[in-house]
């Protein structure tokens, strides 16, 4: 594979520099506390100063402390890709006092944030068959999006899955065209990766293979090129876990023993900020059952769908702005201005009519299927649905596919204009608020 055409060249050096700056906007807005390398502690100078949304930060206290506060079991593979980075810092932090964790992470950010808006417009070039220009406008509409926009320069691990789902997307449709299946090693090799950041975007993986490979995904080849990927996966949880995890929680529960002894109101404080927690998570199926009690069965579905699913996750919404639902932010939040609810219509119907196109495209088919699975997690099991939006770089990237079926059948200019227009209005829209914010 080509790494780098001549027609991407203007859309590598473009989102280079976008994307740099909107990380550098990011890190210098918390550059005193952020880069604070000595006598402090990192949970709060992170966790206390950076909350956008909801969005983890605990990578950049993983890069500077090596402690690991996120789900290893949803993650396996995170703490691998940061380790390295950790290992750096450890060389800069003792002599210099100075945390460069932030300026590492945001390098790694802004590589996957070019790599994935490169592969967006191959995609859309090499498989939908769009025009040049039509690739790029699609990808500017993808990027404009309220929250594939902020998972480019928040420290989570969003901006590192969207790139691998991509290229998966890449792979496969090149597949479909050649009428042949995945080979083993690159579904292997793409499940271990797409999964080990994100668990259950493994499950777009098997999905792609079988409709590349049909009935050949059910060999016992085939099946195995997901079974030792998942040891594997396996085998470093349980390494993490050991390692890492264990004496951390013994070491977190003396300290919260003594804070407990010395300071019950805190202790109180944080039981009822719990309490707060679970009342905005809404009602699980059960409590007792693993996986389980991380559905919702009682936030209401079709307000999640306006408000936050094709509303917040595409348009920020200026009340409670970039606010978090486990603080501050309600679960719903209304928009001000009715053009902001046309334009949230105007793209769920560019996705219905582009989806109608394409129904008889396989490719899209299978694009569909994501969407699908997705759906079923957050809009169905309810995982994550009060803040669906921060999962929006998992999906929205059928949005801008469906609508290059549209711009690849259609001689007008009439959809070209209308793409235009979405990609201008959201990049000013959200662009013009989250610089106002950082600000």
């Amino acid at each position: 594979m080509q790494i780098l055409r001549k027609e991407e060249r203007p859309i590598a050096g473009v989102a280079l520099v976008v994307f740099a700056a909107l990380n550098a906007l990011l890190i210098a807005n918390h550059w005193q506390s952020f880069t604070r390398g000595a006598h402090v502690g990192f949970w709060s100078v992170f966790y206390n100063h950076l909350n956008m949304s909801g969005y983890d930060i605990f990578s950049l206290i993983f890069i500077s402390c090596m402690r690991l506060h996120w789900n290893a079991l949803r993650h396996p593979l995170f703490v691998v890709l940061l380790l390295p980075l950790f290992g750096l810092n450890r060389l800069i932090m003792p002599p210099t006092e100075f945390n460069a964790a932030v300026l590492l992470m945001a390098a790694l950010l802004v590589a996957a944030d070019v790599w994935g808006a490169v592969l967006m417009h191959r995609l859309l070039r090499d498989v939908v068959e769009v025009r040049r220009v039509d690739a790029a406008l699609l990808t500017a509409l993808f990027y404009g999006f309220a929250h594939v926009m902020i998972a480019t320069m928040v420290p989570d691990h969003f901006a590192l899955s969207l790139p691998l789902l991509l290229l998966t997307l890449l792979i496969a449709g090149r597949k479909l065209k050649e009428g042949k299946p995945m080979k083993l090693w690159q579904s292997a090799l793409l499940f271990f990766l797409t999964a080990g950041v994100t668990l259950t975007n493994g499950v777009k993986v098997v999905l792609a293979a079988w409709f590349a490979g049909g009935r050949k995904v059910f060999s016992w080849r085939s099946i195995l090129s997901f079974v030792v990927p998942t040891l594997l996966l396996g085998a470093i949880y349980v390494w993490q876990q050991d390692a890492i995890v264990a004496p951390q929680e013994r070491k977190i529960k003396r300290i919260e023993a003594a804070v407990a002894k010395k300071d019950p109101v805190r202790i109180a404080k944080l039981k009822e900020h719990n309490d707060f927690v679970k009342q905005q998570n809404g009602e699980a199926l059960t409590k007792n059952v693993p996986l389980l009690e991380w559905s919702d069965i009682t936030t209401d579905r079709w307000q999640s769908a306006v408000d936050n699913l094709f509303g917040e996750s595409l348009q920020l919404h200026r009340d409670y702005l970039l606010e978090d639902v486990q603080q501050t932010r309600p679960v719903f939040v209304q928009y001000r201005s009715a053009l902001n609810y046309v334009v949230e219509a105007l793209l769920v119907v560019l996705l219905a009519i582009g989806a109608w196109t394409a129904r008889r495209e396989k490719f899209f088919l299978m694009v569909l299927a994501w969407f699908g699975f997705d759906m079923l997690m957050h809009m169905g099991f309810g995982f994550g649905l009060n803040e669906v939006y921060i999962m929006t770089a998992h999906w929205a990237f059928i949005i801008p596919i469906a609508a290059g079926y549209i711009l690849r059948r259609s001689n007008s200019m009439a959809p070209r204009v209308l793409v235009a227009a979405l990609a201008v209005w959201l990049w000013a829209y959200n662009a013009a608020i989250v610089i106002d914010y950082l600000c």
